[in-house]
């Protein structure tokens, strides 16, 4: 794209800090935000946040995995932690309402929760404690998505076509280019 996806703006907002402001407004415990490529640029945008904390995955050209395992290495450091939200600063309509309906159809014996959106399951999703290890253990450019989608009888889906959107090309930005695109 030539710059950092996570710096568009949306609604006045970067959309790391939305996503991340929405994580915190919902979660218990703290918010782990893992930045890679371009670290120093994205940082910034999360100032001021409360319970928010980032990690630089220094591996990040090893792929997607290696983030996730990046940030899910914090969380277990809170032994308190029963359950993390995994998500993507990419998908711009997410909010608190969509992370609260899948942290609500979590618990008893729905202990992975994902969201269900253009005939398929992936996050942003709720993962038991006791899947997190397994997840650590994923490599390449497959996320979460794809081990959810090996799992589909373990996994509770919740509807959420907000989730569908995500912004991967400037051609995926274009339809949001008058208010959402700020290259500044």
């Amino acid at each position: 794209m030539g710059f950092p996806k996570q710096l568009i703006v949306h609604e006045g907002e970067p959309l790391v800090r939305r996503i991340a402001a929405a994580a915190a407004e919902v979660c218990a415990g703290p918010v782990i935000v893992v930045l890679g490529a371009n670290a120093e640029m994205i940082a910034p945008a999360l100032s001021g946040l409360a319970s928010v904390t980032t990690v630089v995955n220094h591996e990040w050209s090893k792929g997607l995995a290696s983030s996730l395992a990046t940030g899910l290495s914090a969380v277990l450091e809170d032994s308190a932690c029963d359950a993390v939200l995994v998500t993507l600063a990419d998908q711009p309509h997410l909010d608190a309402t969509a992370f609260r309906r899948l942290i609500a159809a979590f618990g008893g014996d729905r202990r992975i929760v994902a969201s269900a959106y253009n005939n398929t399951m992936g996050v942003p999703a709720v993962f038991g404690r006791e899947h997190v290890d397994d997840l650590i253990r994923l490599t390449g450019d497959a996320g979460a998505g794809a081990w959810l989608r090996n799992r589909p009888s373990e996994v509770t889906c919740v509807p959420l076509d907000v989730a569908a959107i995500d912004i991967d090309t400037l051609s995926d930005a274009a339809p949001f280019a008058s208010t959402f695109l700020d290259r500044g």
